[in-house]
């Protein structure tokens, strides 16, 4: 075998090594991923029209085992959805922004990025940020925005024109 045949094999070899090896029972290389049966179907990141554009502003959040809590100032508690997945956020003297998430009623609010103001003495601000960290659904109700959250409480907000 001369130099030139020898280096070619050498190649040849170190190429195959390179490559993985199916395994038994591996799927072929262009089969599609596996997803279990009792998969939740993918979340889409795309806005419904219908809360994309005003901005709402907080009205009150109800427990079931609590009274209500009523925003004292709405206009300082605020949403505003974005097409793109984005919401911008006002909690009292602090503003910021989150990404959501929307398939069907189904909806998820990201961590917020917010300024770290400190609030004048009677800020609802804590309230209303952890609320709105759980929400998990949302609808429509006599023009109201109704954001579900995961412990069954509700917030309601109100668009500005």
């Amino acid at each position: 075998m001369d130099c030139k045949t020898l280096v070619a094999c050498a190649v040849a070899l170190a190429a195959s090594a390179c490559q993985e090896m199916p395994q038994s029972g591996a799927a072929p290389p262009n089969a599609p991923p596996y997803v279990p049966a009792n998969a939740m179907p993918p979340v889409v990141s795309m806005a419904s029209d219908e809360i994309v554009g005003p901005v709402w502003q907080w009205q009150r959040t109800q427990r079931a085992s609590a009274p209500a809590i009523v925003s004292a100032a709405p206009d300082r508690y605020t949403l505003s959805f974005q097409a793109g997945g984005r919401v911008n956020v006002r909690a009292d003297c602090n503003r910021g922004s989150s990404s959501y998430e929307v398939n069907g009623a189904q909806m998820k609010v990201g961590a917020i990025a917010l300024t770290k103001m400190a609030c004048p003495a009677g800020s609802q601000d804590a309230e209303y940020l952890r609320s709105l960290v759980q929400v998990s659904g949302y609808a429509i109700d006599a023009g109201e925005l109704v954001l579900t959250l995961a412990d069954g409480a509700s917030m309601r907000f109100r668009a500005v024109p």
